[in-house]
């Protein structure tokens, strides 16, 4: 039944009660079931710190910061915050955007623009990339004209292949892209080996922390192996990192930065020729509520980095038990993961895996490789806070349901995965 606009608007109750309706069916974010795309801390004071703020700052626009300053005074907190874990002095700039696929588009916009400055003529500038970088950079490719060559990674590793990245590079490269980590296995590109290029090559290195950026410094203070990828590299010119990923803000909130104030300027859009007000937009989008503007700088200040660090622990926790839970079933761990997970078998469908893991409550993320670059199908494991106190749960009817895929008949439907695996 198609819905029609009401002649009658509805009461307070009733919108709520169709709300729960309508969301009978979705995963609950807060139940530690989830290894997706859901971030949860496992505070739940957190969230109603975060929901305060959405309510406070909801019908407040960040188009015009003359009308509501406060945009612009908590956009700088935010930023000031960015800076300090990725090491960036006062000549840092950045923007906050309500995503990371926003943050990079940004990122696309000003390398293109800068690269088309210095080339002076037309021709289609080019990002390479590991094939394990974020599908973001071919949309944004799309939309502003240029052109992808994704190359490939380290097969025991699973990062950057630093030579196929140098081969790659030619006259008509405006930007290197590497990974802290990538989504696929949270592993860490080489982004110093990448900067060298970058600075050899006079192209721009963007580092994508959109994952790692939050926690990945916090990680490292607590003894984990994290090499260096911010601004202290000499070479990178521009970061993503978002908050609604491991600073456990709501979702729609992200930030990138740039090494010059000059860089930044080729991200922005401006524009006079109408008849009404100037245009200047730092980010994408023209009006932004600033709800999530606020939730983000509220949760990041209820926090702090003492609660970063409590986190970071718990989180290091569950990776581990998690790991060591995988390798006794008998799973392979793909390369050396730092908050995201992948495994893989070579006796066990992993797709009925996720299905047997699904009727248990538990949300997995199957991932179909690319066969003709050795990269097999996989699971991918988001690890969060929260799921400290259910690996061992998690990991138990893993082993079950392991042990049902094996005992179930081949299905035809298989041998897709293998063509699947080859489309590039």
């Amino acid at each position: 039944m198609t819905e029609k606009f009401p002649k009658k608007g509805l009461s307070k109750e009733e919108i709520l009660q169709r709300l729960k309706e309508y969301s009978v069916d979705d995963a609950d974010p807060y139940s530690g079931k989830l290894f997706t795309i859901a971030f949860e801390s496992g505070i739940e004071e957190l969230r109603d710190v975060a929901f305060e703020a959405i309510k406070m700052f909801a019908f407040k626009n960040m188009l015009d910061f003359t009308e509501f300053p406060s945009a612009i005074r908590m956009e700088k907190d935010i930023i000031d915050i960015a800076k300090s874990l990725m090491h960036g002095d006062e000549e840092v700039a950045g923007t906050f955007t309500f995503g990371g696929t926003e943050s990079v588009f940004l990122a696309v916009k000003a390398a293109r623009d800068r690269f088309l400055l210095s080339k002076g003529v037309i021709t289609i500038p080019e990002i390479v990339m590991p094939v394990t970088g974020h599908p973001c950079y071919d949309k944004a490719a799309e939309y502003m004209g240029l052109k992808v060559k994704r190359v490939r990674v380290d097969e025991k590793g699973l990062t950057a292949d630093v030579d196929a990245i140098n081969e790659a590079i030619t006259e008509n490269t405006a930007m290197i892209v590497g990974s802290t980590p990538n989504w696929p296995f949270g592993t860490v590109d080489p982004i110093k080996d990448l900067a060298e290029i970058a600075v050899d090559k006079n192209v721009w290195l963007h580092v994508d922390a959109c994952v790692g950026g939050f926690v990945l410094p916090f990680m490292k203070k607590l003894g984990a192996e994290i090499p260096d990828f911010d601004f202290r590299i000499e070479g990178v010119s521009s970061i993503s990192l978002d908050p609604h990923k491991y600073a456990y803000a709501p979702i729609g909130a992200s930030v990138v930065l740039f090494r010059k104030k000059f860089y930044k300027m080729f991200s922005q859009y401006a524009n006079i020729r109408w008849p009404g007000y100037p245009i200047v937009n730092p980010a994408v989008l023209s009006s932004r509520s600033e709800a999530l503007l606020a939730a983000a700088w509220a949760v990041l200040h209820f926090l702090g980095e003492e609660g970063y660090m409590e986190l970071a622990r718990k989180l290091m926790s569950a990776r581990s038990k998690i790991m060591k839970g995988l390798e006794e079933i008998g799973y392979k761990i793909m390369g050396d993961p730092t908050v995201i997970v992948a495994f893989t078998s070579e006796d066990v469908n992993l797709f009925r895996l996720c299905d047997e893991m699904a009727k248990r409550g538990w949300l997995f993320l199957p991932q179909k490789g690319i066969t003709n670059m050795n990269i097999p199908p996989s699971v991918h494991l988001t690890i969060t806070p929260i799921h400290d106190k259910v690996a061992d749960l998690m990991t138990s009817d893993l082993r079950s349901c392991t042990e049902a895929v094996k005992r179930m008949p081949p299905s035809e439907a298989e041998g897709l995965l293998d063509i699947f695996g080859t489309i590039f």
